[in-house]
């Protein structure tokens, strides 16, 4: 199954703190906040959030609880929680893939689930 989202940059520049902290975990503000460009970041999170509600189609997903970390590499992943565990075991998978771009004006996702 795959999901893929597509985002304006310009949508996440005027949110509050708060509603960064009611989509975004700790760990994923932490480290959009290293970058200059942390909105490209932040946006890119929320694409995959997206991306893997619509690859699994069940809008009952909770974004705060899908968390976007990098391996030593850099490469991006969901981390692999008891929440993601159960939503994955609830629809029968067992692994998920995912790509995030961005540039000045859009971010984008593609999650693959199997």
């Amino acid at each position: 199954m795959i999901g893929i989202d597509i985002e304006k940059i310009s949508r996440f520049e005027n949110w509050t703190d708060e509603g960064f902290k009611r989509i975004f975990t700790e760990k994923e503000l932490e480290y959009a906040c290293e970058f200059e460009n942390k909105i490209e970041h932040l946006c890119g999170f929320y694409c995959v959030k997206e991306s893997f509600v619509k690859a699994l189609d069940d809008t009952g997903i909770h974004f705060s609880q899908i968390e976007v970390l990098h391996n030593e590499n850099g490469k991006p992943y969901i981390n692999n929680t008891r929440y993601i565990q159960s939503i994955l075991k609830e629809h029968f998978k067992s692994r998920v893939e995912i790509s995030i771009s961005h540039c000045k004006d859009y971010a984008t996702a593609v999650v693959l689930v199997e």
